[in-house]
């Protein structure tokens, strides 16, 4: 009995460019405008700017060259690419989260100056620090000797990718979960008008969101 599973590849390749150039864009502008916001400021540039410019590291040209391989069928190349591309996405956008997340957590202390809020902030970065350098790691020695193709059908000894992956999805909610709370509680005792303490704190959550 036949068991193969066919998979519709029917994906709509203009679409699919022009998706890939507004996740491009957006970020880049969305970035050039804070740090051309923050020029005109009297603060200037600071940490979680620069923070947040690094964090443009998750999007990048993930394209790989292969032409380079040599009597190969097609399919094995589209395997090979994708295999490829996945291992430079999933340390990349390690890197690129951690540095997001800490941007916002020195943006909140730079705002909110109590103690203890600092300290909760300080614990946030910390796990989230901790977070981004395990997940690096984890990423990069999926397999050994390192290899991007950690499918079973390889044949390399890696550990379970799915199982890493959600471990590092669920990982990565809990950490947001936390920033995004963070500064509630401080925003709620500002000395504003109830609907202006709730704007600000609709603003930081979007934010962070």
């Amino acid at each position: 009995m036949d068991a193969r599973v066919h998979i519709a590849d029917d994906y709509n390749q203009s679409q699919m460019i022009g998706l890939g150039i507004v996740f491009i864009i957006l970020p880049i502008l969305a970035v050039v405008l804070r740090i051309w916001a923050k020029l005109l400021g009297p603060r200037g540039i600071v940490a979680d700017d620069i923070l947040v410019f690094f964090g443009l590291v998750r999007r990048f040209d993930s394209r790989v060259n292969s032409r380079s391989v040599i009597d190969v069928h097609p399919m094995m190349i589209r395997e090979i690419d994708l295999s490829k591309c996945k291992f430079a996405v999933n340390i990349l956008s390690t890197v690129g989260l951690g540095f997001t997340k800490s941007s916002f957590l020195l943006f909140y202390m730079s705002i909110f100056t109590t103690k203890r809020f600092r300290i909760c902030a300080q614990i946030v970065l910390a796990i989230t620090v901790a977070w981004t350098i395990s997940y690096f790691f984890s990423n990069l020695f999926t397999c050994n000797p390192i290899s991007p193709y950690i499918e079973p059908f390889y044949h390399n000894n890696c550990v379970d990718g799915l199982a890493l992956w959600y471990s590092m999805a669920i990982s990565d909610i809990i950490v947001d979960f936390f920033i995004i709370l963070l500064p509630i509680p401080v925003t709620l005792k500002l000395q504003l008008p109830l609907h202006q303490r709730i704007g600000v704190l609709a603003m930081f959550m979007l934010g962070a969101a």
